[in-house]
């Protein structure tokens, strides 16, 4: 069978998929429609591409998407571990809606305080973060945080990448028995991403 790539638009929420070597002009409704003419068409690798935010990556195998509601956002799951699947999600920001990458970087890691809500959303309470965690990746940084969210602690790694016009948040959130099993995959997947005009 041959290689066939296959790169999601988002455009006002409508997305057409194309083909490396022959076009595919399809439109699909959703996650699921998607997954559908992928089987059908016998299609083996799909490529996420996101021109409005700047970067595409390759949609790993192991991936189960998911339907976000956003078209800022997707991702989707991770297998299931003894019952509990890690999530994946990355989500793009313009980046007129922060003063700058270090701006952004103290309101998705380094701003927080323990044990108060997170300064990206109401629901999350900050757990923490060691600093000695936060390394540079390329073209971001990266580092494990923690947080609690309807009675639950999570480990996640948040990865920030600054693109030509967008900021992203590739977040993984994952249970204390799965992080570090989950975590090889989730850093090959952000070590894949890459920018585009």
């Amino acid at each position: 069978m041959k290689l066939i790539l296959l790169i999601l638009f988002i455009v006002l929420n409508t997305c057409s998929l194309k083909a490396q070597n022959d076009t595919i002009n399809r439109k699909y409704k959703d996650i699921e429609d998607l997954k559908s003419q992928v089987k059908a068409g016998g299609i083996e690798n799909l490529v996420y591409l996101d021109r409005t935010f700047g970067y595409k990556t390759e949609v790993p195998k192991w991936l189960n998407l998911r339907e976000t509601g956003s078209d800022k956002t997707w991702g989707g799951t991770f297998p299931a571990i003894d019952g509990i699947e890690n999530a994946m999600m990355i989500k793009g920001f313009e980046k007129s809606a922060f003063k700058s990458f270090e701006h952004f970087k103290e309101i998705y890691i380094t701003g927080n305080k323990f044990g108060k809500k997170a300064l990206y959303s109401e629901s999350h309470i900050w757990y923490g973060h060691n600093p000695k965690d936060l390394h540079d990746i390329k073209n971001g940084v990266s580092c494990r945080v923690f947080t609690f969210f309807q009675n639950k602690i999570y480990h996640n790694q948040f990865s920030l990448i600054e693109t030509e016009n967008a900021f992203l948040w590739i977040q993984f959130v994952a249970t204390p028995e799965t992080f570090e099993l989950n975590l090889p995959k989730f850093t090959e997947f952000v070590d894949g991403i890459e920018l585009v005009e």
